[in-house]
C-alpha cells in the first residue's frame, strides 16, 4: 500500500459531468469544451451539467419557471438570516443556513421520469442561493434588497437586482454569465470530492451541499480571487511587481492564483477571463489593479521560466477584478462561485446516487507499536 499527499493522481472515482485535461490545457461538461460552454444560455448550460443533454426550449422553461417559483425566501429564511451576527465571513453564514432553509414538495420531471425528494429539494436550494447572498449582504448594507426578488427576471438577472438594486447592462451582464458559467463544475476537486464524500454517506442534499461551501470557503480552493486583488492593491502598482515577485520567491511565498494542480499548461478558463478583465478594467477605476496584475504576471511568467517552469495563471487570478467591477464586493467573491458551483455539486450528488458505495478509504498508521499487556 502507498501513500501519496493529497491524493494527487490517485483515481477516486466516475464521473461523466465535467473532464479536466490538464496535459492539453481543455475543460469540458458533459462533453462540450469550455469556450462553447460560456456561449450558451446560463441555464441551458446548468441543465447540461445537471441531466446530460442541452434542454428543448420546453424543458429550458419548465427549469426556469422551477427556479423562479421556488427562489423568494420565505419569512422564516429572512428571519434566520438576520440573526446571523453582522461580522460573521458571508461564505460561514451561506454555510450555516443552507441545512435549514425551508423547502417543500414540489415535482420535477426530466426526461419520463420524476427526480427524487433529494434532487429536488437540492434545485430548490439551488433556486435560493440568489436571494439567501443578497440577503445576508442586506444586512451590512442598504443597497441590497431580497424583497426585490422579481420572478419575471432570469436566474442571474434576478441575482443582481436583489444584489446591488438595479441590473447591469446587457455587456456587464453577459459577462457576469460567462464568470458563473466557468466555475460551474471542475470534475474531483476538494469541494465536489468533499461533497461525494458527504453524500455518500446517504447524508440529505442540504447537507451535501453545506459540506461543499465549507471545503470552498479555503483560501487554496475558493478564497483565491479575493487573495489575488489583495496583492494587487498590496503592491499598489505595475512599477513595484518586480521587487514584489522577487522578494516573494525568496521567502518561498505563495503568489494566490498563480498555477494549477491540474493544468500543465494554461487553465482555459483563464483564457476566457483575462479578455474580459481588460474590457471590465481599462478606462475604469480598477485600471492601476489590472496592469498591477498584469505587471505582476509577466515578472512571475519570467521568473518561473529562469527556473526552467512554466506556470501560468489560473481562473481565480482575473476573477476578483472582474467581479469587483461588476459590483461585487471581494468578501463575496467566493459566495458568486458557490452560487455556481451549487449546479456541479447537484450533478455529482445525482450520479453518486445511481450506484452509492460509502467513501471509506485506507489510511497508513504511523503511530507507536501497540505494546504488550
Amino acid at each position: 500500500m502507498s501513500y501519496i499527499p493529497g491524493l494527487e493522481g490517485v483515481v477516486v472515482g466516475e464521473t461523466a459531468v465535467s473532464h479536466v485535461e490538464g496535459e492539453m490545457g481543455r475543460l469540458s461538461y458533459r462533453g462540450q469544451v469550455i469556450e462553447n460552454v460560456v456561449e450558451m444560455d446560463y441555464l441551458e448550460a446548468a441543465w447540461l451539467v445537471l441531466f446530460g443533454w442541452r434542454p428543448g426550449k420546453a424543458e429550458l422553461t419548465e427549469f426556469s419557471d422551477f427556479l423562479s417559483r421556488h427562489g423568494a425566501l420565505a419569512d422564516a429564511d429572512l428571519d434566520l438570516i438576520a440573526r446571523i451576527p453582522s461580522g460573521l465571513h458571508p461564505m460561514k453564514a451561506l454555510q450555516a443556513v443552507i441545512p435549514l432553509l425551508t423547502h417543500r414538495r414540489d415535482r420535477f420531471s426530466v426526461g419520463d421520469s420524476d427526480l427524487n425528494d433529494e434532487s429536488v429539494t437540492g434545485l430548490q436550494i439551488m433556486a435560493k442561493f440568489p436571494s439567501v447572498i443578497a440577503a445576508i449582504r442586506a444586512g451590512r448594507s442598504d443597497l441590497a434588497d431580497p424583497g426585490r426578488y422579481s420572478a419575471e427576471q432570469d436566474y442571474l438577472e434576478r441575482f443582481m437586482l436583489m444584489y446591488t438594486g438595479s441590473i447591469p447592462g446587457n455587456r456587464e451582464m453577459e459577462i457576469f454569465k460567462v464568470v458563473q458559467l466557468l466555475q460551474i463544475d471542475h470534475s474531483f476537486n476538494a469541494g465536489t470530492f468533499a461533497s461525494r464524500v458527504i453524500g455518500s454517506t446517504m447524508a440529505p442534499v442540504t447537507a451535501v451541499l453545506s459540506g461543499a461551501v465549507g471545503a470552498l470557503s479555503g483560501v487554496l480552493h475558493g478564497g483565491a480571487d479575493e487573495a489575488a486583488l489583495s496583492v494587487a492593491r498590496e503592491v499598489g502598482s505595475p512599477e513595484n511587481a518586480e521587487a514584489y515577485v522577487d522578494r516573494l520567491l525568496s521567502e518561498k511565498g505563495r503568489l494566490m492564483g498563480m498555477g494549477h494542480r491540474e493544468y500543465r499548461t494554461v487553465d482555459p478558463r483563464s483564457l476566457v477571463l483575462k479578455p474580459l478583465a481588460r474590457e471590465l478594467c481599462l478606462g475604469s477605476d480598477l485600471e492601476n489593479e489590472f496592469k498591477t496584475l498584469l505587471a505582476i504576471e509577466e515578472v512571475f511568467n519570467r521568473r518561473m521560466a529562469e527556473r526552467g517552469k512554466d506556470v501560468w495563471a489560473n481562473v481565480e487570478y482575473y476573477k476578483g477584478v472582474v467581479l469587483e467591477a461588476l459590483g461585487i464586493e471581494p468578501a463575496f467573491f467566493t459566495t458568486m462561485f458557490a452560487m455556481a458551483r451549487t449546479v456541479g455539486w447537484l450533478a455529482h450528488f445525482m450520479e453518486s446516487r445511481v450506484n452509492n458505495r460509502i467513501i471509506r478509504p485506507a489510511a497508513m498508521y504511523v503511530g507507536p507499536e501497540v505494546s504488550a499487556a
